[in-house]
């Protein structure tokens, strides 16, 4: 078996197994909903990414209180996602549950329909 069957294998697992949290995020942002095209469980590299925007060259991460105890997986996850070109926004499940999921998604649609830095706005509003 190669590599990169493996890794289709591997995506197809990881979509049928998703969290509730990105169950319900995917069902809001799939069908270019917000304007663009994500698709979810997608491999770059060695990793897998919850969501990713090729367009906007943008990944979006759930992170479950299981992140807490991974950071330095994390770190390294990171930084090889974004030495791709990808901007990579982790948004806690904390964050979705006490925000709500239709203000993520709102502005995610807001940052997206007028071209704002979807990073910057996301990591100043939960750090």
């Amino acid at each position: 078996m190669t590599t990169h069957s493996i890794k289709i294998i591997r995506a197809k697992n990881l979509r049928k197994n998703m969290s509730d949290m990105e169950q319900k995020f995917w069902h809001r942002i799939n069908r270019d909903q917000l304007g663009v095209k994500f698709r979810r469980q997608q491999p770059i590299g060695p990793y897998f990414v919850d969501f990713i925007c090729h367009s906007l060259k943008l990944v979006i991460e759930l992170d479950g209180s299981q992140h807490c105890d991974n950071i330095k997986y994390d770190n390294a996850r990171t930084e090889y996602i974004e030495s791709q070109g990808y901007k990579l926004v982790r948004i806690p499940n904390s964050y979705l549950t006490r925000a709500g999921m239709d203000e993520v998604i709102y502005t995610l649609y807001l940052c997206i329909k007028d071209n704002l830095d979807i990073y910057d706005y996301f990591v100043s509003r939960y750090k």
